[in-house]
């Protein structure tokens, strides 16, 4: 018995250290956004700014716009998640109720797709939405990350829907549902943890893109935030500075959620393993 808790409690303090070494970098970012910058470049350096002060805080607020530019983050992110979701969820239904072998190749053509690089669907992205005269628009970078997005959801969800006895639906198509009502009032409410989990995942992916805002998106009062962000790292020089504040004001708003939804995330990501 002794054996056993002693174990345990190496194991706690294993990963405890863990955690410690993966949440340091998040705890330098927002210290160093209240340094100075002679102070970031001390040797050695500092764990806890000597002099506190907002000066970056304010430059990216005021100087920077940065409320514009995560507002137009937010529309990108939301509007490709909402795409995908609305998508998705009906191809991963589909995929779920059909048992022939082009449904497994269809899955396995999804999960190729995964793997290609942002970068390199840029520039046929770009050819395609100039023809179509949606350049240097929101609605350009929300259909290149929409497609991107999707196959995320539809490898997520599927095993899911597969899960859900098809004689619920079928319960409600004798009620008078038809299939698309039987999936939106049966199948989908059944189905709401790990579609949650499956919109907050996507959701940061496209928070997050930077390839497909910087080559659809000229305009910098349509660039997304990622883009903004970018402009503070130069050749020769980074106003590292800003950049801590900047990222640490860009990180914030999708952090707060989550610590507030981390247990409907952690219940929809075990659901399948439940049922």
């Amino acid at each position: 018995m002794f054996g056993r808790l002693e174990r345990n409690r190496w194991l706690t303090l294993l990963a405890t250290a863990l955690v410690l070494a993966w949440l340091f970098p998040v705890y330098w970012m927002y210290v160093s956004g209240f340094k100075t910058s002679a102070e970031i470049m001390r040797a050695p350096p500092t764990l806890w700014p000597e002099a506190p002060t907002l000066d970056a805080f304010r430059y990216v607020l005021e100087r920077e716009n940065l409320a514009r530019a995560l507002g137009n983050s937010l529309v990108i992110a939301g509007g490709a998640t909402a795409l995908a979701l609305l998508l998705g969820t009906a191809a991963a239904h589909a995929l779920a109720r059909v048992h022939a072998g082009w449904a497994a190749a269809t899955v396995l053509a999804m999960l190729l797709v995964q793997v290609l690089p942002p970068a390199l669907l840029a520039t046929p992205f770009f050819i395609i939405f100039r023809q179509m005269e949606i350049i240097n628009t929101h609605a350009a970078a929300i259909l290149a990350n929409a497609t991107r997005l999707l196959p995320f959801v539809v490898i997520i969800l599927r095993p899911v829907f597969a899960l859900i006895p098809k004689e619920l639906e079928e319960a409600a198509r004798v009620d008078g549902c038809t299939r698309l009502g039987a999936f939106r009032r049966v199948t989908l409410p059944v189905a709401r943890g790990p579609v949650l989990v499956a919109a907050a995942l996507s959701f940061i992916l496209a928070w997050g893109d930077f390839a497909y805002g910087v080559a659809l998106i000229q305009s910098a009062e349509r660039q997304p935030a990622t883009v903004i962000l970018y402009g503070f790292v130069g050749g020769e020089f980074a106003d590292w500075q800003n950049v801590m504040a900047f990222s640490a004001l860009f990180v914030t708003p999708i952090v707060l959620p989550f610590l507030l939804l981390q247990r409907q995330i952690v219940r929809g990501l075990t659901a399948g393993a439940i049922k």
